[in-house]
C-alpha cells in the first residue's frame, strides 16, 4: 500500500480508539514501520497492544463495535488475532499483545509466551530494523533497541540482541538475516555474521519446508548470487544444498571460465540481472543455480588431459530431483526445474547465428515447451551461453532463435499452441486398427509431419497416415 493509504488507515484507527482503554496502547510494528522510514511500499499492518492479552481483546472489541468485516480469527496460544476493517476491506490486520518469549526446548521452534514490555517485545524480534513501533495515538516512532533507525540510515543488518540467543531460539533467523541483506543490498553487522557462523548447525532442527521457503525468498532478490555465497561462506548451505561445495574448485575445460560453481553463479547472475523472459521466475533461477550440478558426478579426464562432462545435463536432472525432494518442493516445481535443466544444452549445436538450426527442430522445441517453458528455457540457455569462455559463448544465438520464432508466429507456422487436426479415432478408422500402441505410433508420426508442415490440413495428414507403414 502507499504511504498515503497507510496514514489514512492509522488515522482512522486513531479516531476509533481515542478515549478508550486502547488509547496510547496500540502500535504499528515491524515491516510497516521500517518501510515507512525507508519510504518503501508498505505490505502489511501489524499492531501490538501494550495490554495483557491486548491483541485478542482489541480485535474482539473492534468486532463488537462493528468496525470489522466478518469475524475475527484468534490464536489464543500466541495471543494473536486477525481481522479486516469494514472501512478498508482489502486490508487485513494482525494484532498481538507485546510479549516476551522463552524457548525451554532447544529442539523446538515453539516458545512459551507471556505478556511483556515493548522492550521485551522488541528483543524477541529478529532484526533491529524490524523492531520499530509507531504509536497510533501520538504518531511517534519508538526504537526500543536504539539501533533500528541508525541501522536503516547506515544500511546495516543486525539482530536485536545477542546473536547466539537470537539464532539459538530460532535458527531460521540466520537465513532471514542473509535474505534481508540480499533484499536491500546491505552489509551484515560483523557480530551478527559471526553469530551465524557459530550457530550454523542449529539450522538442522528447522523443517525443510521453512528452509526452502527462505531459500526461495533469497533467490528472488536482486542479490541472489551474494545470498548463495553467504549461505556457503557461513556453512548454512551444509543443511540446504551441500552438493554446491563439491562444485567449488572443480576445474572445467577450455569452454568455460572458472570452476563449476563460479560458472553456475555467473549464469544465475545473468538470469537475475538481464531483462530476459522469465528472469524473475523462481523456477528459472533455481534451474540456473543447479543446471550443471551433475558435473560433480560425471567429470572425466582423457589420456591427453582434457576434461569432459559427458551427459552432465542428465546427471544434473537426477541430482535436481534428489535435492529438491529433500527440501520438500512440490512435484510440479521439481518437474519444471528438471525440464529446464535437462534441455539447457538443447541448442548448443545450432551455432551462434543459428546457421545449423532447422525450422522443424525449432518447432519441435516449441511444441514440447509451449510458450511459458520455452521463454524460461531461452532465458537459461542465453545466460549459460554468455557465461562460457570467449569464442564459445554464442552471444547472439537466443536473439536469432527469438527472431525466427517471431517470424513463425507472424506466418502462422509456429507450434507453441499446436493441436493435431486428427485424433486416435481418426487413426483407427483410416488404418483399420484397434486401440493400442500402434495408434500412438501413428499420432507420433503425425506430429513429425507437422514439424515439417504445421499448416498441413486434416485430409492431407490422414492421407499420409493411411500410407504410413507400421
Amino acid at each position: 500500500m502507499t504511504k498515503d493509504k497507510f496514514y489514512k488507515i492509522v488515522d482512522y484507527l486513531k479516531g476509533i480508539i481515542k478515549g478508550t482503554e486502547f488509547d496510547n496502547h496500540c502500535f504499528v510494528v515491524g515491516g510497516a514501520v521500517r518501510d515507512l522510514v525507508m519510504e518503501n511500499e508498505i505490505k502489511d499492518i501489524d499492531i501490538c497492544v501494550t495490554l495483557p492479552n491486548g491483541g485478542i481483546r482489541f480485535a474482539e472489541w473492534m468486532e463488537a463495535n462493528g468496525y470489522t468485516k466478518g469475524s475475527v480469527v484468534t490464536y489464543p496460544t500466541y495471543g494473536t488475532a486477525m481481522f479486516k476493517l469494514k472501512e478498508f476491506e482489502d486490508i487485513e490486520i494482525e494484532c498481538v499483545q507485546t510479549r516476551k518469549e522463552q524457548y525451554k526446548d532447544k529442539n523446538s521452534r515453539n516458545p512459551e509466551t507471556e505478556y511483556g514490555t515493548i522492550l521485551e517485545d522488541a528483543l524477541r524480534r529478529d532484526l533491529t530494523i524490524n523492531a520499530l513501533y509507531w504509536g497510533i495515538s501520538n504518531e511517534a516512532i519508538i526504537d526500543p533497541t536504539t539501533k533500528g533507525i541508525k541501522d536503516i540510515m547506515e544500511h546495516r543488518i543486525r539482530v536485536t540482541s545477542d546473536p547466539n540467543i537470537v539464532f539459538s531460539d530460532d535458527p531460521l533467523r540466520m537465513m532471514r538475516v542473509i535474505r534481508f541483506s540480499c533484499r536491500f543490498g546491505w552489509d551484515i553487522e560483523e557480530e551478527t555474521f559471526q553469530g551465524i557462523v557459530l550457530n550454523t548447525k542449529r539450522l538442522s532442527i528447522i523443517t525443510k519446508e521453512r528452509i526452502s521457503d527462505e531459500l526461495n525468498k533469497i533467490l528472488i532478490t536482486k542479490n541472489a548470487v551474494n545470498g548463495i555465497y553467504m549461505l556457503m561462506q557461513t556453512n548454512l548451505c551444509l543443511n540446504i544444498i551441500p552438493e554446491l561445495y563439491e562444485m567449488e574448485d572443480m576445474q572445467q575445460n577450455k569452454y568455460h571460465i572458472g570452476d563449476v560453481l563460479t560458472h553456475s553463479l555467473a549464469v544465475l547472475d545473468l538470469v537475475v540481472r538481464r531483462p530476459y523472459w522469465g528472469s524473475s521466475n523462481l523456477i528459472t533461477r533455481m534451474a540456473a543455480l543447479l543446471h550443471d550440478i551433475g558435473k560433480i558426478k560425471v567429470r572425466t579426464i582423457d589420456e591427453n588431459g582434457n576434461i569432459h562432462f559427458y551427459k552432465h545435463e542428465l546427471a544434473s536432472v537426477e541430482l535436481v530431483e534428489t535435492i529438491l525432494k529433500r527440501l520438500k518442493y512440490s512435484n510440479d516445481f521439481i518437474e519444471k526445474v528438471k525440464f529446464l535443466v535437462k534441455n539447457h544444452m538443447r541448442t548448443k549445436q545450432w551455432g551462434n547465428n543459428c546457421e545449423h538450426m532447422k525450422d522443424k527442430t525449432l518447432r519441435k522445441l516449441q511444441y514440447e515447451c509451449g510458450y511459458a517453458k520455452f521463454f524460461a528455457l531461452m532465458t537459461l540457455i542465453d545466460a549459460d551461453n554468455k557465461s562460457h569462455a570467449e569464442g564459445y559463448c554464442l552471444p547472439h544465438q537466443v536473439y536469432m532463435i527469438s527472431r525466427r520464432c517471431n517470424q513463425m508466429v507472424d506466418e502462422g507456422t509456429d507450434m507453441f499452441d499446436y493441436k493435431l487436426p486428427i485424433d486416435g479415432n481418426d487413426v483407427m478408422e483410416v488404418k483399420g486398427i484397434k486401440p493400442g500402441k500402434e495408434v500412438r505410433e501413428c499420432l507420433d508420426y503425425a506430429i513429425k509431419l507437422a514439424y515439417n508442415n504445421p499448416k498441413m490440413d486434416r485430409e492431407l495428414m490422414l492421407k499420409h497416415i493411411k500410407g504410413y507403414k507400421l
